[in-house]
């Protein structure tokens, strides 16, 4: 008897040891660990998932054009497999015509790496020609290049003047009775435009003449820009040809 009264009390002393244990560990734990453990056992419960922060994407590098001579943005555009109006308001530009030499243009997404592109062969010298009675006007007649091909050729406009010009129903002809009409068109100060022979889509830097046969195809022809009323504004004559590439 004294063995089973001493084995009982055992048992009693090591439960009540339990006991005040577990009350002290549950007093102890922080209500905020409680509180948060609880949330996130309610909601695996209910099969909500806890939120993932989204990371932001890394930009694209951006690529850079630097502006040479003969450039234009429709070019610049062709090149890079771009249209003109994303190059424009990638790089906030309003007027299509107005870049300058040096200027750093910003390619924008989706850009592709240059396109191979035809480098124009130089056409004879131009001389300029004093022509008495014609008009003062800024529009020089820069170049003509490729002549004698049709897909190729082009006359270049430059305006040198300190403000813009709209060329809208001026001429550009030869002597052989071939005129081109401009269409509405506003040359800013240095700004260039290229006539081209062939056919094509107009922009404000390149214009499309629609033939099939070249224009400039001989040395000694005489170039005129005229202005709406019949004014010569510019004349130039074509020299020896220049030695290609």
């Amino acid at each position: 008897m004294l063995v089973i009264g001493n084995a009982v009390l055992s048992l009693v002393i090591s439960l009540t040891v339990v006991l005040v244990f577990e009350r002290y560990r549950t007093s102890s734990a922080s209500p905020a660990a409680t509180s948060t453990l609880a949330e996130a056992t309610a909601a695996s419960a209910l099969g909500e998932s806890t939120p993932i922060t989204a990371l932001e994407a890394t930009p694209a590098p951006v690529a850079t054009y630097v502006v040479k001579s003969g450039d234009s943005l429709g070019s610049v555009a062709a090149r890079f497999g771009v249209t003109l109006d994303a190059l424009l308001d990638a790089n906030g530009i309003d007027n299509a015509n107005y870049i300058v030499v040096g200027q750093a243009l910003v390619i924008p997404s989706g850009g592709t790496a240059p396109v191979p592109t035809h480098t124009p062969r130089p056409g004879p010298t131009l001389a300029a020609v004093s022509t008495p009675g014609s008009g003062e006007s800024p529009i020089a007649i820069e170049a003509v290049m490729d002549p004698g091909e049709p897909a190729l050729e082009h006359v270049r406009l430059v305006n040198r003047g300190t403000q813009g010009i709209a060329l809208d129903g001026w001429v550009l002809e030869d002597e052989d009775g071939h005129a081109f009409v401009f269409p509405n068109l506003f040359l800013w100060r240095n700004g260039t435009v290229n006539v081209h022979t062939t056919s094509g889509n107009d922009s404000a830097t390149d214009l499309y003449w629609g033939l099939t046969e070249a224009v400039w195809d001989r040395s000694d022809e005489t170039i005129r820009l005229l202005n709406p009323t019949g004014e010569v504004m510019a004349e130039a004559q074509l020299g020896e040809p220049n030695a290609g590439p």
